[in-house]
């Protein structure tokens, strides 16, 4: 028979690393010092962990409780005096209570300036207890400051606020994708009215009709995430920039709770646009063979997307250069699949003009024309690299700065072309 998390037992050492790089790392991400760093120790056959907090409110009990039901099923009310509120798993045997004081505790010292929360257990962790643990500390530091922004960024995300230097020409090209976006994702958010009174009249039960998921499928360096970026510019709702490694953990059940932590707090926002890069790494197909974490993971992102836990009002695009490894059932819950191509030789001149204004408009085309099947973000790499070898042989040479002539552009796209 399987074994189930509740009685996977980890190690001391294994424990204390996860805990250490789950919760210490989140002192790092914001550089405080109000409050006491997570204490992790094992003393006489006991393991022991600690973490300050901010004064515990009542309000704040009822949602650390919660939490710790979530992962206990029977706990017990170990004490409740003003100031000192303790809550202990019971044996799984409810009516046995041997050694009942050796299970999993949750200690709250509730001070006037800080509070305190310790956790305590005769032996080891399991894996779902230090989930437990994680969680509550999660829970500490987002009541901290209940700023859904600031949640986010406990939780590794970035909120890339709206850019309104940044508009459609800074991509090149690329007019069928950006009406495409414009239609499906700008006027939804501009107009969210219009497209309400259509869905009331047309239905016999209400439902919205306005896209709530978008994939964006294309090679590296196409202009996905720059089109994202453009997107909350222009509809002025915040972005949401969710990477990879704030997701991923290496520990059972830790990233779909991650994942889903980042959407309950984007949705908090009241309005915002959740990025997900490359997010083919987080939820491949089912036909192949996944590991349960991802599996996790792909339920969130179903129940999400369109399900019971649909966001009301957060837009998810994901962006990926590989949709075939992508679960169907996560496809089709995207409204839209909105591909970019690999620019055509006059879009790839108009991107060379972007990076190198200075160079006569045959000469950005003929760059265009010798630079097929490369995209944007490379023709950037090969003029950032012209200028530093431009800057060295100024320095060199000790003559006054000027912009790189067209020959030093022909011979970098040659060499870059030959490194192929």
């Amino acid at each position: 028979m399987k074994e189930t998390t509740e009685e996977l037992i980890i190690s001391y050492d294994r424990m204390k690393e996860q805990i250490e790089k789950e919760l210490i790392s989140v002192y790092d991400r914001e550089g405080a010092v109000d409050l006491a760093s997570p204490q992790i120790s094992f003393e006489k056959g006991t393991t022991r962990i600690s973490f300050g907090a901010q004064p515990i409110t009542a309000g704040m009990l009822v949602d650390f409780l919660a939490v710790i039901k979530r992962y206990i099923a029977h706990v017990r009310v170990h004490s409740f005096d003003s100031g000192y509120y303790a809550f202990q798993a019971m044996n799984k045997n409810l009516f046995k209570t041997e050694n009942m004081l050796d299970n999993f505790k949750v200690e709250f010292f509730v001070l006037s300036a800080s509070s305190k929360v310790e956790i305590s257990k005769k032996g080891n962790l399991t894996q779902e207890e230090i989930n437990l643990v994680i969680e509550l500390f999660q829970q500490a530091r987002a009541s901290a400051r209940q700023d859904p922004a600031y949640r986010l960024k406990l939780l590794g995300a970035s909120i890339v606020e709206p850019d309104k230097d940044l508009d459609w020409d800074y991509i090149a090209g690329y007019d069928e994708v950006k009406r495409k976006i414009r239609e499906s994702i700008i006027l939804p958010i501009r107009n969210p009215g219009v497209y309400d009174s259509i869905a009331r009249m047309t239905r016999k039960v209400y439902e919205p009709n306005r896209p709530r998921a978008i994939l964006f499928d294309g090679a590296p360096g196409v202009g996905k995430t720059t089109a994202a970026r453009i997107i909350a510019g222009e509809a002025d709702i915040p972005l949401v920039y969710v990477p990879i490694e704030s997701i991923m953990s290496k520990w059972y059940g830790q990233s779909s709770q991650n994942l889903s932590q980042i959407f309950d707090a984007s949705e908090d926002m009241g309005g915002s646009i959740i990025f997900l890069d490359e997010i083919d790494s987080l939820a491949g197909s089912r036909d192949q063979n996944m590991f349960e974490a991802t599996r996790q993971i792909l339920s969130v992102l179903l129940r999400r997307l369109d399900g019971i836990d649909t966001a009301a009002s957060t837009i998810t695009i994901g962006a990926t250069n590989r949709k075939d490894d992508l679960d169907h059932a996560l496809i089709s819950r995207f409204d839209q699949t909105i591909y970019f191509p690999l620019p055509n030789a006059t879009e790839r001149a108009a991107i060379f003009s972007n990076y190198a204004k200075h160079l006569a408009e045959a000469e950005s085309f003929n760059l265009g024309e010798k630079s097929e099947g490369l995209s944007g973000r490379t023709i950037k790499d090969i003029c950032e690299f012209t200028e530093r070898r431009w800057a060295r042989k100024v320095l060199i040479k000790s003559l006054e700065p000027t912009a790189p002539p067209f020959e030093f552009y022909k011979q970098t796209l040659r060499m870059w072309n030959e490194t192929k």
